[in-house]
């Protein structure tokens, strides 16, 4: 009974509002076809937060859950080879693997291995241990990099049966050759390999920075691979291994379906990110396309105000799309986000409308609209309620701010005098929605 009720105080510690919870669980369930997810540990997670670790799984676990966990050991491995005095080289990302070290590793691979089954096992987790039996492989090239494998086929019998009998599998990066040979592969190349063929509904790095952090060592919340990519691999601070695991982050949603995304998560935040709108650590997606109109056909006319009456849970004035002066409408392509930019103080854009619907927040869907409008009108002014919860990030993307009342007015790109006028006329404008819901 003791160990029902603490179970139950992390998953309302852990979980946001119950109905968003609610909302993923049912997601994850109706996949029937679908593995639920494939969970990546590096060794330095299990190395430093692996009670974290067990504590969050053992909460998937027990709503039902059943995640691939597929393991690493680079942090163990190097303090073994650093400890037999045995040489470190890494060629293409890759740890070149000779005799020496591959008879080192397994048994390291094994320890970490079984660590984490006990951890798993101390929290009621029934797992299924598939140690070297899911990757079949061929030398990737023997001369050049020792016994480093090239994945040919992804076994998931062992698997299926695992999940069909609610146990965990739990996955190592080692594979064999068709004479029985054990190969050692890089752990990003194993993670794709195994989603490609899984086909989950969720892919999970789990990391000790819990996300993806930026030149401010702030953590990014939501990435957008569609629209961000190339502007990413552009930037400076991004660089080694959080680069390159971008990089393989994209070639492995590149040819799955939109709806599969990736998060880079803390063990402790797994709930939070699985099971929580905004989530806690870094959501990654290849994103969609944003929808540019300069007019407003009936079509788009439905969904924007659709969008906009759910999202803020209020109705609009029945006049309100009549007396505007429209400028432009940005509108992501699953109808989850919109901008709506309307004529403003000599003529320039007012962002009349800004909204994301509470599913689609945390996934950058309005990160990427407001950058594809300042694209469109680099000089731009807006209002929000002194209330609302995003004027954090809104003080942000300002130049300038005012407040007046129940209104903050917030203005970028313009200059001083401009933007004193569009704070002052901002403040000022009739409210759009009507007093009562009806």
């Amino acid at each position: 009974m003791q160990a029902k009720q603490n179970l139950i105080k992390q998953v309302l510690l852990q979980l946001g509002h119950s109905t968003e919870a609610q909302y993923y669980l049912d997601q994850y369930s109706n996949h029937q076809h679908v593995k639920f997810a494939v969970v990546k540990v590096g060794g330095n997670v299990i190395a430093k937060q692996l009670e974290e670790l067990a504590q969050s799984l053992s909460l998937i676990t027990h709503l039902g859950l059943i995640p691939i966990v597929l393991h690493g050991a680079g942090t163990q491995i190097d303090a073994a080879t650093s400890k037999q005095n045995l040489p470190v080289q890494k060629l293409d990302g890759l740890r070149v693997t000779d005799d020496n070290t591959i008879a080192l590793i397994q048994p390291v691979i094994k320890d970490v291995h079984q660590k984490l089954l006990d951890a798993l096992a101390e929290h009621g987790i029934k797992t299924k241990s598939i140690f070297n039996n899911v990757f079949s492989c061929d030398y990737l090239d023997k001369e050049k990099y020792g016994h480093v494998g090239q994945i040919k086929q992804v076994k998931l019998d062992e698997i299926n049966q695992a999940i069909k009998h609610k146990q965990v599998p739990v996955l190592s990066c080692l594979g064999t050759d068709d004479a029985g040979n054990v190969l050692n592969i890089n752990a990003d190349i194993a993670i794709r390999q195994l989603v490609w063929e899984s086909k989950p509904a969720k892919v999970i790095f789990v990391t000790p920075t819990g996300g993806m952090l930026d030149e401010n060592e702030q953590l990014i919340s939501a990435i957008q691979l569609h629209n961000q990519y190339d502007n990413l691999m552009q930037q400076p601070w991004l660089h080694s291994g959080m680069k390159l695991k971008i990089q393989q982050i994209y070639q492995l949603l590149k040819p799955m379906p939109r709806k599969l995304s990736v998060s880079i998560t803390a063990a402790s935040e797994l709930g939070k990110e699985l099971f929580t709108h905004k989530g806690k650590g870094t959501f990654i997606c290849m994103g969609e396309n944003i929808n540019h109109h300069q007019i407003i056909g009936s079509t788009v006319k439905l969904k924007l105000i659709s969008l906009l009456e759910n999202t803020f849970g209020k109705k609009l004035k029945a006049d309100f799309l009549d007396e505007i002066k429209l400028k432009s409408i940005f509108i992501s392509e699953s109808g989850q986000a919109v901008a709506l930019v309307t004529e403003g103080h000599n003529g320039i854009a007012y962002l009349n409308k800004f909204a994301v619907t509470p599913q689609a927040q945390g996934q950058g869907l309005g990160k990427a609209i407001w950058q594809h409008m300042l694209s469109v009108y680099p000089q731009l002014y807006w209002r929000s309620r002194s209330n609302n919860k995003i004027n954090a990030w809104y003080y942000k993307q300002a130049d300038c701010s005012y407040k007046k009342d129940n209104w903050i007015v917030f203005t970028t790109g313009m200059t001083i005098a401009a933007a004193l006028r569009c704070l002052q006329v901002g403040a000022d404008y009739a409210d759009s929605w009507q007093e009562k819901a009806s």
